[in-house]
């Protein structure tokens, strides 16, 4: 659908569940993409897409990625073959594209009995041609899109901001709350500070990476996009209360396993991300006992 002209939002099937992983396409004087979709967004929603507009994938010159993570980026590799676009992320989040098992040997490393140590990579290495910081302008010819980086999904997320429109396209910043969310792998406290930030933008449209609840649609407008951002902030909160006040519940250290087991609707990674803040912020502290963390409050 075109949200505004020449700002196309794509939606790529996420396998057969229904869901869906989105693609932004910037068409004008030159063509761009924000995120690439999974290995098959570009056959099944991208090049066709395209090609309805009356431009070829090999137009395409830049790839603007929200973040790192595989089901946004790993379409890159089909666009690459047909295009000479060039890759921009946030420096934060550059090292997961260009070394896609990090993000599971991190995740090992913090939290060892949750997640596995031998992951299998899900995307091959990409290599960045430009990288990204908060408050950059990246120009596209007639378009001018602005970097805001919102971090807590993962360390380098970024909302890219057309300003003269008033189009905020999120990927995965703003999680939602319900349907166990917020999924969170870098830091709850920066989660919280960036929807603070978010909160106040004058936004006229804000494009999900996914139908994230509680609307269960990729685009939201003004009240509804006001709306998903204070539900966001009050999810992360509400899920730092119930960590917290369950560490306190008992003298007894706890893992990361038993913490979340009493959490239904929670995620394991932002319950672990919960625990590191706490530990953080003096309010709880980490033991390592047999390779793995338990976790107490103070």
């Amino acid at each position: 659908m075109e949200v505004v002209e020449g700002l196309h939002f794509i939606e790529c099937p996420f396998g057969k569940t229904g869901y869906f992983t989105s693609v932004c396409a910037l068409v004008g004087e030159k063509v761009a993409l924000v995120d690439a979709g999974m290995p098959d967004s570009p056959t099944e929603a991208i090049f066709p897409y395209l090609k309805e507009l009356g431009k070829e994938p090999s137009e395409v010159s830049y790839i603007l990625l929200t973040h790192g993570h595989f089901d946004h980026c790993a379409g890159i590799q089909a666009l690459l073959k047909v295009s000479e676009a060039k890759v921009a992320v946030h420096e934060a989040d550059k090292p997961f594209i260009e070394d896609p098992g990090l993000i599971d040997r991190e995740l090992h490393t913090r939290f060892p009995s949750s997640f596995p140590k031998d992951a299998k990579p899900a995307f091959e290495p990409i290599e960045v041609d430009v990288t990204l910081r908060d408050g950059d302008k990246v120009s596209l010819g007639d378009r001018e899109l602005e970097v805001l980086h919102i971090p807590g999904h993962s360390p380098g997320s970024t909302c890219l901001i057309d300003r003269r429109r008033g189009v905020y396209i999120s990927g995965d910043s703003v999680q939602g709350r319900g349907e166990n969310r917020p999924l969170l792998f870098h830091s709850t406290a920066a989660y919280t500070d960036s929807m603070k930030r978010l909160s106040s933008e004058p936004m006229r449209y804000l494009l999900l990476g996914h139908p994230f609840p509680p609307f269960a649609r990729g685009v939201l407008e003004r009240a509804s996009a006001e709306t998903h951002v204070s539900e966001s902030l009050l999810a992360v909160q509400e899920l730092r209360d119930k960590v917290l006040n369950l560490l306190k519940s008992t003298a007894e250290p706890q893992s990361l396993s038993e913490v979340h087991e009493k959490l239904p609707g929670s995620r394991v990674s932002s319950v672990g991300c919960v625990l590191e803040d706490l530990v953080a912020e003096g309010k709880a502290e980490k033991t390592c006992v047999a390779e793995d963390y338990l976790w107490r409050s103070l």
